[in-house]
């Protein structure tokens, strides 16, 4: 045992003391004074002292003042701050894991974060009798948790709101940062400086500093979302797909619901069943919404070797964006069954104008136009658009023409071009058809004989599909398929595929453009606009658009490796000064007991 707050010597002169003045009030408690009583209440007495007792009434004055010497000692011994052992001198630098895998509960019950802050409690007691101690935090990013300091109460100020990051621990990072945090003190030059790191994996990292890893926690079961997306079905406007996949960490088969949540709304509510260490994939789609903020999670988990040990692991997000309308120009005289093919389709934006019109623009007034449809018109000389649909060019035009058809028979089309996307044209009529000069690079998509009708060009910096008729020249115009020949060809030229906004890893920035805010996912506002590194995973905000960050990538097994160890200076005993005050009370209570049992018969 030691005291931290004074030396030896200085407490047993306190104890002394006490001890003297408790005994001179004893004594003066005891000095006979005369007092004169009647005869009755001398014999009353007298009988009452006649009666066998357990305690004599001479005894009971000399037990309080033992059981006040006590209390007095053990109050002396509360104001010198006791602590087990003799304490560590010069000054060490802890670096606490807080990485997610600091959550699990190994088979044993205990959970890696509770066992790793009693050591630092225990640690940090023994430092300060005699030396110094700092805590440095080893999240995603390494911080000081605890400055400097000789006080043990420090700690708890520290420790209030410590939460783990979602992310894996950078340790060798705060290891670096423990060992120049001795240098910069003087511990280094002056040889009384060590480390001590309390993680739950091992770790080898060069320091000048004497290192040693006090290793936390035991192996542990786990089922994982180990991949979470989220995307737009190409083939039908606004709606979106799912796909997670679980993998179990496990040395048995696992069982759990699969729940997935746009918001407030379950879409999907599945049991799976996996085999140990392996993986197990849910796809599902149909799923419609103008934009989706999505959290799969899972429950219910029921394991053939044990309880489901860490539980950061068992929720995933995924955002769809909002649809971004395609902006198209039609460039007509008004051709109703063009107009009738673009206005079915929910995602464009359309503006028509008159081939007259438009001799008048220039390459910057069509560019805010994600494509242009050209119904017998073309655009004029020095103006140019990378994704352009054109039906009947004329002659004088940008597209090389030949002769004029008469009743062409297609013999061929090329349904596997993106721009046809599966249609057949074999059973089109065609009363009169421009034939097309197709250059060496160009993908013909119907051909009459030796003649084009379709083809498809790639540009350096655009793309083009020309179709040799008109609307007025076919009876394609009367089928289902004219919208989807339209809508596929605009989809190619635009090359306007949606993206799908994967989830990114927890660990990465977060910047806001000016006058956006961000907003964490419980919906504070971060007032500098800025994250430099996230570690949290859930659905952040910048203004109106939604961002997720999941830590799927980051999900893996719970093995004991180094985890499985005790650190031999451990104590199992309660802090000394603890004790000691629980003596004092009972102490305490047991001597009003004896000087007023009287009161209590």
């Amino acid at each position: 045992m030691s005291f931290a707050a004074f030396p030896l010597w200085a407490v047993l002169a306190m104890a002394g003391a006490a001890a003297v003045a408790i005994v001179a009030v004893y004594l003066l408690r005891r000095t006979p004074r005369p007092q004169v009583v009647s005869n009755v209440e001398f014999w009353m007495r007298a009988m009452q002292s006649a009666k066998p007792k357990l305690l004599a009434s001479w005894r009971i004055p000399l037990i309080a003042m033992l059981i006040s010497l006590l209390a007095a000692l053990a109050m002396v011994a509360l104001i010198g701050d006791p602590r087990f052992g003799s304490g560590v001198r010069g000054t060490t630098v802890v670096v606490l894991d807080a990485g997610r895998t600091m959550d699990a509960v190994g088979v044993d019950g205990e959970r890696r974060l509770d066992r790793a802050l009693l050591e630092l409690r225990r640690w940090v007691e023994r430092t300060t009798i005699t030396g110094e101690v700092a805590v440095v935090r080893a999240g995603m990013r390494p911080s000081v948790l605890l400055p400097i300091t000789d006080d043990a109460a420090d700690l708890q100020r520290a420790l209030t709101g410590l939460a783990l990051d979602d992310g894996p621990s950078d340790l060798p990072a705060a290891i670096a940062l423990a060992d120049t945090i001795l240098a910069e003190h003087g511990a280094l030059e002056a040889g009384v400086g060590q480390i001590l790191v309390v993680a739950d994996e091992a770790v080898e990292v060069a320091t000048r500093a004497p290192t040693v890893v006090l290793p936390v926690g035991t192996a542990a079961h786990t089922v994982a979302i180990t991949s979470f997306s989220a995307r737009r079905v190409p083939e039908a406007v606004g709606e979106y797909a799912v796909r997670c996949e679980m993998s179990a960490f496990t040395a048995g088969r696992a069982r759990a619901r699969v729940v997935i949540r746009d918001g407030d709304v379950t879409i999907l509510d599945e049991r799976v069943e996996i085999a140990p260490h392996t993986s197990e994939v849910l796809e599902a789609g149909g799923f419609s919404s103008a934009r989706a903020e999505l959290v799969a999670e899972l429950t219910d988990i029921e394991l053939a070797s044990g309880e489901d040990g860490f539980e950061g692991d068992d929720r995933a997000y995924a955002v769809v964006d909002a649809l971004e309308a395609t902006r198209v120009l039609l460039v007509s005289d008004g051709d109703r069954y063009l107009e009738a093919a673009l206005a079915a389709h929910p995602g464009l934006d359309v503006d028509v104008m008159a081939p007259a019109a438009i001799a008048g623009t220039s390459t910057a007034d069509l560019a805010r136009y994600h494509a242009l449809v050209l119904d017998g018109a073309t655009l004029p000389s020095g103006v140019a658009h990378g994704a352009q649909l054109i039906f009947a060019p004329p002659a004088r035009g940008a597209i090389a023409v030949g002769d004029t058809l008469s009743r062409p028979r297609i013999t061929a089309t090329l349904a596997t071009h993106a721009a046809l996307d599966g249609l057949r044209l074999d059973a089109t009529r065609v009363t009169r058809a421009t034939a097309l000069v197709a250059e060496p690079s160009d993908q013909v998509l119907v051909r009459s004989g030796g003649h084009a009708l379709g083809i498809a060009r790639q540009l350096p910096r655009g793309r083009v599909v020309v179709f040799g008729f008109g609307t007025a020249d076919t009876d394609l115009v009367r089928d289902e398929a004219f919208p989807l020949l339209v809508h596929s060809s605009l989809r190619w030229v635009a090359d306007r595929a949606e993206a799908t906004p994967l989830a990114r890893r927890v660990g990465g920035p977060l910047v806001a453009d000016s006058g956006h805010a961000v907003r964490d996912p419980e919906g504070e506002t971060i007032t500098s606009g800025v994250v430099p590194e996230v570690a949290r995973a859930g659905i952040w905000h910048v203004g109106d658009r939604a961002v997720a960050f999941s830590s799927v990538d980051h999900a893996s097994s719970l093995g004991a490796g180094a985890t499985g160890g005790r650190f031999a200076a451990r104590s199992t005993w309660p802090p000394l000064a603890l004790m000691i005050a629980g003596a004092l009370v009972a102490l305490l209570l047991l001597e009003w007991a004896l000087l007023h049992r009287g009161r209590l018969e």
